[in-house]
């Protein structure tokens, strides 16, 4: 006996309870309110096999769908064919291998068919496999062919429902994902869809959209990841938006990043797990990717505490990625626009990763500084712009010897209440001003004076007097 006639002997008391209590399927093809949702579904297992390339096929009368992943095992014929096996407790280092979203298909359907190398089989009553001849044509190619057949959905509306699905499959698509790198589409010889994700270092990764006939939509990424801890294969990741410097030329490769790019807001910045979860807000301005475990719609993250250990991981990763940013050129004021302050609209559980990226901004050598360097945010003074021009670093050293290590200018926003200066305003920075200078005068002028022979007072002298007539005229004009 094959394993697909096994795999149907093994089905047949599953199907004969589906016949039965009809309810049972309708409650499994509705699961996924949103159209077509199970496009994704056939994404993630191609995922799993560590393919790629993958391809659409729309048809008025079919979907096909094709991969060059691992050919399909005796594993996945019995999990594409049960009711919500997943592997989960199978095989934690896989996305969802033919879970209970795949049944989603038989909204369409009432027969899908299968060929890989190794097996081909059709699907009905939703649970029985029968063989198939295998097609050598294929070669290492795995193919899904689902005719628009359903007793519930005439072919036309299926048709319009998966052409807007892939419709709104976008590049972004393919950020997060480690196998994949082309998705192709075509609907009735018309629309010709080409996704493809381009890995130019460790970080910058960029994504291209080429419709066919039209101009190819570039978009650029500063991503991070990491492994999740106990699953090797799995990781987090975060992703911030680059955009082309005006006058640059972004596709000059041998010129630095900073030299071609900044760092944008992403409004909104969304939240994935491999693929966009639609109804889930982070509040935040850059995009995060975590194995979480979704709501069984997908299009949510689940409150469970499950999940927690994923969030705070995000949250170290969040804080880790900004030195390397730093060191690329990127930490600029503008940057900091992009990352959280507490006039965001965080949900709770997002809140760890707004907390560990201001500890790092507070405590590491990561604030811009005035004068273009960057210092840690707790050493660090904040004042207008007129009194930053007066007085340097070494200005305020001499000043302010004896008061502790905060002898260096913070970078300003360019006007207040906008994300760069409620950033600020969230770190451990001290504000001063002229009235703080004007008392810090006095008690130096009041020493000088009285006592003429101490080593502070020598050295305010000689400070004072190596200043410029134009430097003493900005000086009166504050004061």
């Amino acid at each position: 006996m094959s394993v697909v006639e096994q795999v149907r002997r093994d089905r047949e008391d599953l199907a004969r309870v589906l016949k039965k209590h009809r309810g049972i399927r309708k409650i499994v093809e509705d699961l996924y309110p949103d159209s077509a949702h199970f496009i994704y579904e056939l994404l993630q297992n191609a995922e799993d096999t560590e393919a790629s390339e993958v391809s659409f096929s729309l048809s008025k009368e079919r979907l096909v769908f094709k991969h060059n992943g691992r050919p399909f095992d005796e594993a996945d014929i019995r999990a594409i064919t049960d009711i919500g096996e997943g592997t989960k407790a199978a095989d934690d280092d896989k996305i969802g291998r033919f879970g209970i979203g795949f049944k989603a298909v038989f909204a369409y359907t009432d027969s899908p068919r299968i060929w890989s190398p190794t097996f081909a089989f059709e699907i009905s009553d939703m649970v029985l496999p029968t063989e198939m001849a295998l097609k050598p044509s294929l070669g290492a190619r795995t193919r899904f062919e689902f005719p628009f057949d359903s007793s519930k959905k005439p072919a036309e509306d299926a048709f319009c429902e998966v052409k807007a699905g892939l419709e709104e499959i976008s590049a972004d698509t393919l950020l997060f994902l480690s196998h994949i790198e082309s998705i192709d589409w075509r609907v009735e010889r018309e629309t010709d869809v080409n996704l493809s994700r381009i890995s130019h270092s460790e970080h910058h990764v960029e994504t291209l959209k080429k419709p066919g006939g039209k101009a190819t939509k570039s978009s650029h990424f500063l991503r991070f990841t990491q492994p999740v801890e106990g699953l090797d294969k799995q990781y987090v990741a975060i992703a911030f938006e680059l955009d082309p410097l005006p006058g640059g030329s972004s596709s000059n490769t041998n010129a630095p990043l900073a030299k071609r790019f900044r760092i944008a807001s992403a409004k909104p910045g969304r939240v994935t797990v491999y693929f966009a979860c639609a109804k889930e807000a982070s509040g935040l301005r850059f995009r995060l990717h975590a194995p979480f475990v979704p709501e069984l719609s997908r299009a949510s993250v689940k409150d469970t505490p499950a999940n927690e250990p994923l969030f705070q991981q995000l949250a170290v990763l969040a804080a880790d990625s900004l030195s390397t940013i730093r060191d690329l050129g990127l930490l600029d004021r503008d940057f900091l626009a992009a990352l959280p302050n507490p006039s965001d609209n965080l949900p709770a559980r997002y809140e760890c990763i707004r907390a560990a990226i201001v500890d790092a901004m507070n405590e590491q050598p990561l604030t811009p500084t005035h004068s273009g360097g960057h210092a840690p945010a707790e050493c660090l003074l904040q004042a207008r712009a007129p009194l930053k021009n007066l007085l340097s670093t070494e200005d305020i050293a001499i000043l302010r010897g004896s008061e502790g290590v905060r002898n260096d200018w913070a970078v300003g926003a360019t006007q207040r209440n906008n994300d760069v200066d409620r950033f600020l305003r969230s770190l451990e920075i001290e504000e001063w001003n002229v009235d703080r200078l004007v008392d810090l005068l006095k008690r130096l002028g009041i020493q000088f004076y009285i006592r003429d022979d101490g080593p502070d007072e020598k050295r305010l002298h000689e400070w004072l007097r190596s200043k410029p007539d134009e430097w003493h005229q900005a000086l009166y004009t504050l004061l």
